[in-house]
């Protein structure tokens, strides 16, 4: 990370003048979760397109917004350090981290930018949206990382979930996925890797040392954001739906079935073992068998069971 501090912003062989191939699959199918619905394999292959397309859309979305509040967070833990005389490169790495999360930002938007067809007339509001008054709360929590620590294990999971979907979308053949979407997860994937290490690192600073008592309160948050926001398909994943059949008339009479098997997904053994597990997650998991107050994640994550159990839950 520290020797990317001299690298040239946004260095990625792309061009970002001509619009997207929209013949080609922007994300790996199998991270999308209607791609875990009966009604997939009913689908004509452009229509799997365009759902592939605005899904991932609302990936750079969600992805963008949440590296840059993420960044609040991480910037509060650099001025603590350095308030107190921490390790200088501990630090450094820390603002590269934001550097680094500003960059993947402008990937994501021009991504976005280069995705929406030629042919729309308006611009459409955003598929990722998040509640003024949740947005607000997350911004004072992720402004307070020694109170909150539950920040970071976010951060974690996140990250390491995009390393996933890099990869996943990387072992597509070169011909099956638009170009400049193969060339950022790529580039991606270099940095993601680094995040993950340092996310370990801020955990093993801001959660491992607290009393027990505030370990489990941000367990606790932390079991909440997965249940309600991290992991069913909900909110966005509806808005992308509606929006992809609005964009496709022919299946308007089969919205209220779709709906339905998009909301069952979220019950999914293959779906959870895609989002949060052992395969996908693995350094997110080695962590929760660590501290105990982790271990009643097995009552959200289906593919979750604590290495060793925990009787004091």
């Amino acid at each position: 990370m520290l020797r990317r501090a001299g690298e040239p912003r946004d260095a990625l062989s792309v061009s970002w003048d001509e619009p997207a191939d929209f013949d080609r699959w922007f994300v790996c199918p199998t991270v999308t979760p209607l791609y875990y619905a009966p009604v997939y394999g009913e689908l004509t292959r452009g229509e799997q397109l365009r759902y592939n397309h605005l899904t991932a859309i609302y990936f750079n979305e969600l992805i963008g917004y949440f590296e840059t509040s993420f960044a609040v967070s991480v910037l509060a833990a650099v001025g603590r350090a350095e308030a107190a005389g921490d390790d200088a490169r501990f630090s450094a790495a820390l603002r590269q981290f934001v550097a680094d999360e500003q960059e993947h930002t402008r990937w994501w938007r021009q991504l976005t930018r280069l995705s929406q067809p030629s042919a729309a007339n308006e611009i459409q509001p955003p598929l990722f949206q998040i509640p003024s008054a949740l947005g607000t709360l997350l911004g004072k929590l992720l402004a307070r990382p020694r109170l909150f620590p539950a920040a970071f294990w976010i951060m974690l999971v996140l990250e390491e979930r995009s390393l996933d979907i890099s990869r996943r979308s990387l072992r597509l053949e070169v011909g099956e996925i638009e170009p400049r979407y193969r060339e950022v997860y790529r580039k991606h994937m270099e940095h993601e890797a680094a995040h993950v290490a340092l996310d370990c690192q801020l955990l093993e600073r801001y959660f491992a040392p607290r009393s027990r008592p505030l370990r489990w309160l941000n367990a606790r948050l932390f079991r909440t954001a997965l249940r309600k926001f991290l992991l069913p398909p909900v909110r966005g994943a509806k808005r992308v739906v509606e929006r992809w059949i609005a964009e496709c008339p022919q299946l308007a009479g089969r919205r209220t079935e779709i709906l339905g098997q998009l909301e069952a997904v979220g019950s999914s053994p293959d779906y959870h073992r895609m989002m949060y597990s052992r395969t996908s997650t693995p350094i997110a998991f080695s962590l929760f068998d660590r501290f105990p107050e982790m271990h009643a994640l097995d009552r959200v994550l289906l593919c979750y069971a604590p290495a060793v159990k925990d009787r004091d839950r």
